[in-house]
């Protein structure tokens, strides 16, 4: 590591980074090239780096994991998510980070980061300000504070320090790429930035770095945010967001195992597929062919196809071979395809996730699937970093909350099925909170609808006393 170094990357962001780009690269259907093991390597020959090419250009890809991160995070924001803000905080369902994104459309983009690699990340901030603001100047639109969303790669580093008994974030390092207008003012060009936040004397700092002309990382001025009321903050506004916790661990990717069984697919088919082009097509053949009967058919025009009659020497025979389909390479196709299927089920199955000792106490050990502990998560990190932004902005940020649904279960109960739950439910054997959840579930009743509200409709009708 070099002196200011700031663009060190964190050994678990090392560890991880390679896997990183493999899911990205499958789901975004891209570099698909790298993950396509070659026909003999170490031979450099034209012939073979011409029969690889060919090879290559027949493989069929088919995007199973990325149409399963897409499929995941549409299922979870089928229904719109609960988001209660104060109003001088309604901006954020229009204009969440300063760029005209609504925080559904980031909180989906945060849930497809989080589905494929485990992890994303989002910074509150605020404009730089001289002293204290007033309401007036808040209510004008200009001024606010926005939460910017982070994806996995670009968190190159982050430290951590104990203050007491809490573990507080002292350093986090963001990797972007700022735009800026070539002088002729046409163009443009990306510059590679990194944006280091730190807690430096007790006080958040933020600081922007850029290379010179000599190659160097050269920091900016540092700038110190402050809130509305004019106060700097002790901590840094990041709030990580993990597949399985929110903290500064690095939790598993968990399309990882979708993604190489993808790739394990993709290099059967072109297999597969190379193997039609070079024996798929009928080939003719003949006994007994000499010189003398080739000149015979040559001066006769005889030739395969159009109704023509080719004649063969007396005793010989004219036939036609055809090879069988290559049953191995199917089978291992057909085989990865009910993999993946199963590996996408799982994402959604109860049971298939664990939360922490504290989550699992505070919820009543709820049961979660991957995606229903992702969207736990996401929900939690936007409604802490909304509070975070109602303090920027001197707001109270007791009653905010951000929640994405976690019921992933469709409607599926028929007659029968609503009939037998029913007969159960009369004969006391189901508990009424249990019959209501499971009508939400399966869409009979409003899933907003609360235990009260139901038991209030449904004792009125007299179809049963819900208070025996």
């Amino acid at each position: 590591m070099k002196a200011n170094d700031v663009d060190f990357r964190h050994p678990l962001f090392s560890a991880n980074v390679d896997n990183w780009n493999l899911v990205d690269n499958i789901c975004d259907s891209k570099n698909l090239r790298a993950h396509l093991i070659p026909l003999n390597p170490d031979d450099d020959s034209s012939e073979n780096v011409t029969r690889n090419n060919q090879f290559a250009r027949r493989a069929v890809f088919a995007a199973i994991a990325g149409y399963t991160s897409r499929g995941l995070v549409g299922k979870a924001f089928t229904v719109a998510p609960k988001a209660t803000v104060p109003d001088g905080m309604d901006y954020v369902n229009t204009n969440i980070d300063g760029m005209g994104v609504s925080i559904n459309q980031q909180a989906q983009e945060a849930t497809t980061e989080v589905t494929r690699l485990g992890r994303a990340g989002l910074l509150v901030d605020f404009p730089k300000t001289e002293g204290e603001l007033s309401r007036a100047a808040l209510a004008g639109g200009d001024i606010f504070s926005t939460i910017t969303l982070y994806k996995a790669k670009q968190v190159i580093n982050w430290q951590t320090t104990r203050v007491g008994a809490q573990v507080i974030l002292s350093k986090v390092v963001l990797a972007y790429q700022r735009g800026e207008t070539t002088p002729d003012g046409f163009g443009s060009a990306d510059i590679d930035t990194r944006l280091e936040l730190s807690i430096t004397g007790g006080v958040y700092t933020m600081t922007h770095w850029q290379k010179n002309s000599d190659d160097e990382w050269v920091a900016g001025e540092p700038v110190i945010p402050s809130a509305a009321n004019g106060k700097t903050l002790s901590r840094i506004p990041f709030f990580f967001i993990g597949s399985n916790a929110n903290t500064q661990q690095v939790d598993f990717a968990p399309m990882f195992d979708l993604a190489k069984m993808n790739i394990g697919h993709y290099n059967n088919s072109a297999i597969y597929e190379d193997s039609v082009f070079t024996v798929g097509q009928a080939q003719p053949w003949m006994s007994g062919l000499n010189q003398e009967s080739l000149e015979l058919m040559t001066d006769n025009n005889m030739y395969i196809g159009s109704g023509r009659l080719i004649g063969v020497p007396s005793g010989e025979k004219l036939g036609f071979a055809q090879a069988t389909e290559n049953p191995i390479a199917r089978e291992a196709m057909l085989d990865k395809v009910s993999m993946m299927v199963g590996l996408g089920a799982m994402l959604i199955q109860p049971g298939g996730a664990v939360k922490t000792a504290t989550q699992v106490t505070s919820e009543n050990q709820a049961q979660h699937s991957v995606l229903s502990l992702i969207t736990a998560n996401v929900s939690e990190a936007y409604t802490d970093a909304l509070k975070m932004a109602a303090e920027f902005m001197g707001e109270n940020p007791d009653d905010i909350i951000y929640e994405i649904s976690d019921d992933f279960i469709d409607p599926n109960a028929d007659a029968n099925m609503l009939r037998e739950v029913v007969a159960t439910f009369m004969a006391g054997a189901m508990p009424v909170s249990d019959f209501l959840r499971w009508q939400q579930r399966h869409g009979f009743v409003d899933g907003e609808k609360t235990l009260e509200e139901f038991n209030e409709e449904t004792s009125g009708s007299g179809m049963v006393n819900l208070d025996a």
